[in-house]
């Protein structure tokens, strides 16, 4: 029972050693996955901020509904404007009097000071102040308008705020990329050199470098499947968690972007796995022999 029990550990020393190289791999893979896909729901969140920025363009009180419609499907053409909607007299007296009252309007004798109006949503990649100006200024100088209303400062502190936020995911992600690309090399480097005299012995027999790195090589590759695989378990898990506790909408919108990284996930770990075991072969193949017990 004891030679038993002999015999199989070799087995398990090697299965927790690849274990342990595959999870360390995939730990790291999780990291940069995870940075990534929080960075995508940022940059979406951002967009669907400055969508909803709007500014308002008040016609004059004479223009007819025809003019009205005119100016709208004139501004609708503009490439930076996501959408355009218009409020008539009685739509904006109706909003005003949810907000001060039944009769509000009473006041004035009657009187109803609303003008018509157009509500101009512009795309997000259009949201710089500059282009912006220069948009109302297009509409401003047309004889039917009377104001635009504009907030230039909310703008320029959402873009100030998004390119911050830009510049310390982009640092983020490269030091992630880094620290990636450094413990999967030390962690495949330290796999492999455990094996430094079994490659000599092979050298010693005549055995060609092509058949002694393929054995290494294939190991890495499924390494890297395997570590890739469980990444993009653990990143599925997190993200569900997330989406969960913060009553996220659905995310099926986002499949095609999901599949997509949970590929490039695996494919970066084989072909990273694959890189460094050949670079980490090839050095203990041409070990000098003082250096093989130390």
């Amino acid at each position: 029972m004891s030679e038993k029990k002999r015999s199989k550990s070799p087995k398990t020393r090697l299965f927790l050693a690849n274990f342990s190289t595959a999870l360390s791999i995939a730990l790291v893979l999780f990291m940069v996955a995870f940075i990534s896909l929080f960075s995508f729901h940022i940059w979406i969140l951002s967009n669907e901020i400055k969508e909803n920025v709007s500014f308002t363009v008040y016609m004059n009180s004479d223009i007819s509904l025809e003019d009205c419609m005119r100016l709208k499907a004139e501004a609708e053409k503009n490439p930076a404007v996501k959408n355009v909607e218009y409020h008539s007299v009685e739509e904006i007296t109706a909003m005003m009097d949810k907000d001060f009252g039944q009769g509000h309007l009473d006041v004035l004798g009657g009187y109803n000071p609303y003008n018509p109006s157009l509500e101009v949503h512009l795309k997000a990649q259009a949201m710089k102040v500059k282009q912006i100006k220069q948009f109302i200024r297009t509409i401003e100088a047309k004889p039917e308008v009377e104001s635009v209303d504009y907030r230039d400062d909310i703008i320029n502190k959402i873009n100030t705020v998004y390119y911050n936020a830009s510049y310390l995911v982009v640092i983020i992600l490269l030091c992630l990329v880094f620290i990636c690309v450094t413990l999967i090399n030390h962690t495949i480097t330290l796999t492999i050199r455990n094996k430094k005299l079994l490659i000599r012995s092979m050298q010693l027999i005549g055995a060609k470098a092509s058949y002694i790195r393929r054995p290494f090589l294939i190991k890495g590759i499924w390494l890297g499947l395997f570590g890739g695989v469980i990444a993009d378990v653990l990143v599925a898990g997190v993200m569900l968690w997330i989406c969960s506790v913060l009553n996220y909408p659905d995310l099926r919108p986002f499949a095609n972007v999901y599949i997509i990284a949970a590929f490039g996930i695996i494919v970066l770990g084989i072909v990273l796995s694959l890189i460094f075991s050949y670079f980490a072969v090839v050095r203990n193949m041409n070990l000098k022999n003082y250096k093989l017990y130390n």
